[in-house]
């Protein structure tokens, strides 16, 4: 068998940049280890003594990909995608009763603020306003292969970093933004940011749940957090997207544009290796000993796995070995599934009241103080936050066909777990697991006490069960940390930053490639444009 290009892993990313490809003209075969596609981003049956329960078994929100031209590109609503919008889009409900509600219209966002702080409401509309204008630069950077540094100085290097991406339209507000504010804001922890900011500890505590649950997965207590206060802006100008059949069915999607393309899928086979000859891929071995002919593969993949382990050891240099070993990867978070036999109620103390059961609910703690030190507590103590913090999301509030009738499905991501915790998996793996059962459980009656009479089946996934199952390195479903020294140019490192290798023919893609995880398509775009302007020159 013999192809124009290889793709090595069916998550979203690889999906994308095989569609592109193979829309250009060129004959494309993905390769998925898993009977099941998607990586991080599918929906399946997890619950052994739930059958016909479908829970999303990684990320559950479709924000950035609504700011690409992927879904209009490929016309995938055609292969039945569909989106449905939440609002509100979140409620934090505190100790004391308040829920804060974020809503995907700013000026109503900001009137519930309001309801807590006037100054700080006012505040937050001065800054989320500036925070757009930074969003829409960094947005448009995202679109392509990352520049330098260097060559983003002036007007006129913005305009071309602009043009590449196909984004002038963000120039007007690139010309307009503070670069002295945005630089700071970027580098200082998200904790500094809203302390500065802001007086209220709702507001603050609604923010930082925002930012670390839903934009980044890191403690808003480490530097380079506060990049989460620009991003999550983003959130007006997408609002809150899920889709119909949950998350699996974008993939469903991107598959069945691939194949109108003359595309081909594999699930259910694993390359075991990447073949290279004289600085050159020829093609990938499977496990069952075949080998596939191919000019091009494009690795889904991580970087370290990719250079590390499937190609041949002394392929690739001992200097760039030792940079991908030396990357950042932390452990953030786990998950909690659970099959209901109905929707459990939600009880607040002092008679509050939540707007909606189907918004997601970020379960924080009362201060910054508190995440701060939920955070530092996982890393002491080496076992999940006594009271973790949690997305909490019942989908099929707005989605019945992920359960039999009438019933319904939990979905919990819950952080913060030790940063060291590959010491923890091979030592006390079961240990921990049930551990954290208990806390995530515990937490969740607290605000649904009724929820552990409704339990048909339930799963706790560690770090060390989502990287078995779906291959992100230490279950970070970023592949790396997201942090500035691992972000645009710099992701995964600068060698690597524009998704090709030290490999003729052998491109990378990928959470852990720019311009990061998340639903976005972003990466196998960005790798897919790469691929054809390196073909014709």
């Amino acid at each position: 068998m013999s192809y124009d290009c290889v793709v090595v892993g069916g998550g979203h990313n690889g999906l994308v940049a095989a569609n592109y490809i193979a829309k250009a003209g060129l004959r494309v075969a993905v390769f998925e280890r898993r009977g099941v596609l998607g990586g991080c981003c599918t929906t399946e049956e997890l619950l052994p003594y739930a059958p016909g329960f479908k829970v999303n078994g990684g990320a559950i929100d479709h924000i950035l990909i609504q700011r690409t031209p992927i879904i209009r590109d490929l016309g995938l609503e055609r292969f039945g995608l569909k989106y449905v919008s939440l609002e509100p889009m979140f409620e934090v409900p505190f100790g004391d009763g308040r829920v804060l509600p974020f809503y995907s219209s700013l000026e109503k966002t900001v009137d519930e603020f309001a309801r807590f702080s006037r100054r700080d409401a006012q505040n937050y509309m001065r800054l989320a306003r500036e925070w757009l204008k930074q969003e829409s630069l960094l947005e448009a950077l995202m679109l392509d292969a990352p520049p330098k540094i260097s060559e983003l100085l002036g007007v006129r290097g913005i305009g071309r970093a602009l043009f590449r991406s196909s984004m002038l339209s963000a120039l007007p507000d690139a010309v307009s933004v503070d670069f002295n504010t945005m630089v700071r804001t970027i580098v200082i922890s998200a904790n500094q940011l809203l302390n500065e900011e802001f007086e209220d500890e709702h507001i603050k505590v609604g923010l930082s749940a925002i930012f670390s649950l839903i934009f980044s997965t890191m403690s808003p207590s480490l530097p380079s957090s506060g990049l989460m206060a620009i991003m999550h802006t983003m959130l007006y100008k997408t609002g809150l997207k899920r889709p119909l059949g949950g998350s699996g069915r974008l993939v469903e999607a991107l598959a069945a544009s691939l194949k109108s393309f003359g595309g081909e899928v594999y699930s259910g086979v694993e390359v075991r290796k990447i073949l290279v000859e004289g600085g050159s891929v020829t093609g990938v071995e499977l496990a069952d000993g075949r080998r596939i002919e191919a000019r091009i593969v494009v690795s889904n993949v991580d970087a370290q796995r990719t250079l590390t382990k499937l190609v041949e050891p002394g392929t690739v240099s001992d200097d760039l070995q030792r940079k991908l070993r030396s990357l950042r990867i932390t452990s953030y978070g786990m998950t909690f599934h659970a099959a209901l036999h109905t929707l459990p109620e939600m009880s607040l103390s002092n008679g509050g009241r939540i707007q909606s059961p189907a918004s997601g609910k970020l379960i924080a703690l009362d201060t910054l103080e508190g995440i701060e030190k939920a955070y530092h507590e996982a890393n002491s103590t080496r076992t999940l936050s006594q009271k973790p913090l949690l997305a909490v999301n019942f989908p099929t509030t707005y989605d019945p066909s992920l359960a039999p009738m009438d019933k319904h499905v939990l979905y919990c991501w819950a952080q913060f777990v030790p940063d060291d915790s590959p010491m923890i998996w091979e030592k006390d793996y079961h240990a921990f697991r049930e551990d954290a059962y208990r806390k995530i459980f515990e937490r969740l009656t607290y605000y649904w006490p009724n929820l552990q009479d409704l339990i048909i089946d339930s799963t706790v996934e560690t770090p060390a069960d989502l990287e078995q199952r779906i291959w992100i390195p230490r279950g970070n479903t970023q592949h790396i940390d997201p942090t500035l020294e691992q972000m645009y140019y710099y992701r995964p490192i600068p060698e690597l930053s524009h998704y090709r290798t030290p490999i003729r023919g052998l491109y990378l893609t990928g959470a852990g490639t720019h311009p990061g995880g998340g639903i976005s398509g972003m990466p196998g775009y960005n790798a897919a444009k790469t691929i054809l302007r390196d073909i014709r020159g």
